[in-house]
């Protein structure tokens, strides 16, 4: 059962989440996604001990971390950190967990008309991330502008 409370969402167990990071609370725009996958994962009974609620494919699962979109690469690092802080046991666990290969953030953005793209993620970042055995990915999308 999940309830509201301000800007938390309160799973069954009591344990106040922020709402941004409730898989209810994804928008339909591409924002960053944690990535778990392994040959021999078995993902269903990770799941079965986990406070994660990921959409799950044959070989692991994703999970969006926020509600930021494609245009937002600080409000996704941001939602990314929340994640970490809230998961960290969670996600230690995971990367841990026998059969998984690999564990990445991907971070979801517009592939811009430029001759040259640079999008930088910070260093905290990237130290807590390897910290907990994760990788960053930053994948670009071709997405028509909305206003042509």
């Amino acid at each position: 059962m999940l309830t509201a409370r301000g800007l938390e969402v309160i799973d069954g167990r009591g344990v106040a989440i922020p709402a941004c990071l409730h898989r209810r609370a994804v928008a339909t725009e591409m924002s960053c996604v944690l990535r778990a996958i392994g040959e021999t994962f078995d993902v269903r009974r990770f799941l079965a001990d986990s406070t994660l609620r990921p959409d799950v494919h044959p070989k692991g699962f994703n999970l969006a971390v926020g509600q930021a979109g494609f245009d937002d690469l600080p409000g996704q690092v941001r939602e990314a950190m929340a994640f970490l802080d809230v998961y960290e046991d969670e996600l230690r666990r995971l990367s841990a967990f026998e059969g998984v290969d690999q564990v990445f953030l991907d971070f979801g953005l517009r592939l811009r008309d430029v001759a040259a793209q640079t999008d930088v993620l910070p260093a905290e970042l990237l130290w807590r991330a390897g910290a907990l055995d994760i990788d960053i990915t930053v994948t670009h999308y071709a997405i028509a502008d909305e206003k042509h």
